[in-house]
């Protein structure tokens, strides 16, 4: 399964478009992970 996570600068529309599309999507924001304003390696961590 293909995990994906959106970093705080990707648009929230087309998460959210996705998410309508396609609700068995594994994404999550980095918003909702509690990690907004962390630098990538953080992130991918």
């Amino acid at each position: 399964m293909l995990r994906l996570i959106a970093d705080e600068n990707f648009n929230n529309a087309i998460v959210r478009g996705l998410r309508y599309r396609k609700p068995d999507v594994d994404i999550i924001r980095v918003q909702d992970a509690g990690l907004d304003g962390a630098d990538d390696p953080t992130v991918l961590e």
